[in-house]
């Protein structure tokens, strides 16, 4: 099993309200990559092949405290605190035919020096599309707040 870049990384130029890929070739498995940093709040907000519609569900843990669970949502958050910066690692399993699931990482900035520990999310969710959609797309974006800061990025990684 060889991984290989897929779709075309995005990294913000400018200040953005989005961190996206729109040309990903279809896999079965793909690793996303995320670096997000804001300029005042900025929310995490993935969604996959441009999907708003109520066809997500997550289990997450902050700091690895208590599970906390949503289910028919439109979205999957993933910050811990709006106003960090965050590294994402994401795995993503899309079978035809079966509920697409995923499981995330992220850390997030909490303070400059030995003396702030990062914070930590852990959340394993899943996108109930039609069976038998590939995932072509993904996408970060800010939510309610302050748009994603210059350098933001998105990369993946794919392989059958």
């Amino acid at each position: 099993m060889a991984w290989a870049r897929n779709g075309t990384p995005d990294t913000l130029g400018s200040a953005g309200a989005d961190v996206q890929i729109t040309d990903l070739t279809a896999k079965k498995f793909n690793q996303f990559l995320a670096h997000t940093l804001f300029s005042t709040d900025a929310a995490q907000d993935l969604t996959f092949n441009s999907s708003s519609a109520s066809v997500y569900a997550r289990r997450n843990s902050n700091n690895g405290g208590t599970d906390a669970t949503g289910t028919s949502l439109a979205l999957v958050d993933l910050r811990f605190n709006s106003n960090e910066e965050y590294l994402h690692v994401i795995y993503s399993c899309w079978i035809s035919g079966e509920e697409k699931l995923s499981i995330g990482f992220n850390c997030g900035h909490t303070g400059n020096g030995a003396t702030n520990a990062p914070s930590r999310k852990e959340v394993v969710f899943k996108y109930v599309p039609s069976p038998d959609e590939t995932c072509d797309g993904i996408k970060l974006n800010k939510g309610a707040f302050t748009n994603f800061d210059t350098g933001s990025n998105l990369s993946a990684l794919g392989t059958d």
